[in-house]
């Protein structure tokens, strides 16, 4: 695994903590979308065994690959960033609804 791609599943389950889903929701999530080779594709190659059962490869010595490794990273600590915002605005209701008035 890229060291990139390994800090940022750690600093995504250091958040994932306090997520209002839960941190088994984020890890499950996240373990999914960093295998996806959806997300990287010019990082996997399919090949053909000789059983006829196609594999993909992981192949990190491209530059292309490199290339597209950083992109995907940054889209996932965009996405952290955005876990954040849900958890603060989770915080934010929950203090507002305890310190309210009852009247009003």
């Amino acid at each position: 695994m890229h060291p990139l791609v390994r800090d940022l599943y750690k600093r995504a389950l250091v958040v994932g903590r306090d997520y209002p889903l839960g941190m088994e929701y984020v890890r499950r999530t996240w373990k999914k979308a960093l295998r996806n080779p959806a997300n990287c594709p010019s990082c996997y190659v399919q090949d053909a065994t000789t059983t006829g059962t196609s594999s993909v490869l992981v192949r990190l010595d491209t530059p292309e690959c490199e290339k597209e490794l950083r992109k995907a990273v940054a889209r996932g600590r965009f996405m952290i960033r955005e876990m954040v915002g849900v958890i603060q605005l989770k915080k934010y209701r929950t203090m507002k609804k305890r310190y309210e008035p009852e009247d009003s």
